[in-house]
């Protein structure tokens, strides 16, 4: 049996008390959410987290 998996992450920022949000627009998934998204093939997922924040 084949399986496909897909990974993501989410990221939480804290400066403080203040902690980064993204407002997402997209009508398929809008509001407030922490930065993230998929993990890549071959990525790890640190190296996954920073990319997404840096995005």
């Amino acid at each position: 049996m084949n399986e496909r998996v897909e990974f993501t992450n989410l990221c939480m920022v804290r400066d403080g008390d203040r902690v980064l949000v993204i407002h997402r627009k997209k009508e398929d998934w809008p509001g407030i959410t922490f930065p993230g998204g998929h993990v890549e093939v071959g990525e790890s997922f640190t190296e996954a987290v920073i990319r997404e924040v840096k995005e």
